[in-house]
């Protein structure tokens, strides 16, 4: 947004620079203002902290947080997973992210705490899908930023509206609409101010508000956030689960017909020929807890035979993957048929609809799932990619006919050895399995 409003394309180098770029941004706080980290005027803005109306405000912030872990937005389960408020000698850094991470990733979590507007619903997550540069966040950041700038120019309403929104008063119970912040706005959702203690140390103060800053309910988090894949099917923004990051729903975001591309997801012709990364990030968050970090980066390259860029190279991705995840669903039917004839002693009639050996069959199912998440973005997917010569179905049926096997025999070395039924359960599960799979394979030979 700084190098939009000041007509640049280029990012500078000299942090004097930078500081000019920042305070444009927030031009109604001409001596930095809004950028500093701790302020000591309550009624100036700090950084991604709001200033108050009027100083009779200050008996609102009632909390006091001693360690920037407090503020951060993890949510530990009773305090015994993950400590919280361990971070005794906190310096600056600690409290900048805590900050930065709170403002703009955090969401409802009690009364008169609201979240972000940039997520869909408070119990949700932002999560974000992007083409990144691997090696260094530096340039991933600087890739980001070009691309922002670069297509700036194509939206009339780029460079207008509130930019920061820490710069505006917030007394707690009056919003911003939407339609009066810039494309790109940096999000906040909470009243904290940062103080600095004579020894030093920093805490944090904080007060609940009445709403959320931005009325922004309706959008369900479709806010134009150039890294927020959205669902089409309600025209919402994804809030990742840990399922999201595993080779189905991954399928699912290349899906042109069931996912929105978000910008900066979308491979450019700016961008380096090698040493690129399909990355998705989010923390997934839950009502009262928190269900982990999740990232996944699919190595990807401008350098494929095809040329394909943008949009065309992620259809292109999406239509293998389709196709790949269907064939690993057909060979977990068959894995799942042959596991529960060896968990109900290789049966002449099988139940499929026997909850116990079911149930027994699920962790091998789940192995035979990871060891397909683990393979699904091989070297052979690059070739179909390509479409080069060779059966790619067979190729991929073998993999996944591999996989299988393994999984079989680990399950059949589990089983319970004394019955002396188990040699001829294993036997007649073997069997099904080998001959649904060789079937399988011969539809592509």
């Amino acid at each position: 947004m700084a190098l939009i409003r000041a007509g640049q394309r280029t990012l500078p180098t000299d942090p004097a620079l930078w500081r000019a770029l920042l305070i444009g941004l927030t031009p109604e706080w001409p001596k930095g203002e809004a950028w500093e980290l701790v302020g000591g005027d309550w009624l100036e803005p700090a950084l991604l902290q709001p200033p108050l109306e009027t100083a009779g405000e200050c008996k609102d912030f009632k909390t006091t947080l001693e360690t920037a872990d407090e503020l951060d937005m993890l949510v530990t389960s009773r305090n015994h997973d993950v400590k919280a408020a361990r971070i005794g000698a906190g310096r600056d850094d600690d409290w900048l992210f805590a900050l930065v991470t709170l403002q703009t990733m955090q969401g409802v979590y009690g009364a008169s705490n609201y979240g972000i507007s940039r997520m869909n619903k408070g119990y949700g997550n932002r999560m974000a899908l992007g083409i990144q540069p691997t090696g260094n966040l530096s340039a991933a950041f600087a890739r980001d930023v070009r691309r922002l700038v670069d297509t700036a120019s194509n939206d009339a309403s780029s460079g207008k509206g509130i930019a920061a929104l820490w710069a505006v008063p917030w007394e707690g119970t009056r919003q911003l609409s939407f339609a009066q912040l810039d494309p790109l706005y940096v999000d906040i959702c909470r009243r904290v101010r940062l103080e600095r203690r004579a020894d030093g140390t920093l805490c944090a103060m904080t007060a609940g508000s009445k709403v959320a800053r931005v009325a922004a309910a309706g959008l369900n988090g479709n806010t134009g956030d150039p890294w927020a894949p959205i669902r089409l099917s309600d025209n919402a923004s994804v809030s990742a689960s840990p399922a999201t990051f595993g080779y189905r729903k991954f399928t699912e975001l290349l899906d042109r017909t069931k996912t929105g591309r978000p910008l900066l997801s979308l491979p450019a012709e700016t961008d380096d020929a090698e040493g690129l990364a399909l990355v998705a990030t989010a923390l997934v968050r839950g009502q009262g807890k928190t269900e982990g970090l999740h990232r996944r980066a699919i190595p990807v390259s401008r350098r494929r035979k095809s040329g394909r860029l943008g949009d065309v190279y992620l259809d292109r991705m999406g239509q293998v993957a389709q196709v790949r995840a269907v064939e690993a669903g057909e060979v977990r039917k068959r894995l799942r048929m042959a596991t529960m004839s060896l968990m109900q002693g290789g049966p002449a009639s099988l139940r499929l609809d026997d909850d116990s050996s079911a149930r027994k069959c699920e962790p091998w199912l789940q192995s035979f799932e990871l060891g397909v998440d683990r393979a699904f973005f091989d070297p052979a997917f690059w070739d179909e990619f390509d479409e080069a010569e060779g059966n790619h179905r067979l190729v991929w049926r073998k993999t996944l006919t591999d996989l299988a096997n393994d999984v079989f025999e680990q399950a059949a070395e589990a089983a319970p050895r004394t019955d002396v039924r188990r040699i001829r359960a294993h036997a007649v599960a073997r069997n099904m399995l080998d001959a649904t799979l060789a079937a399988y394979l011969r539809e592509v030979r």
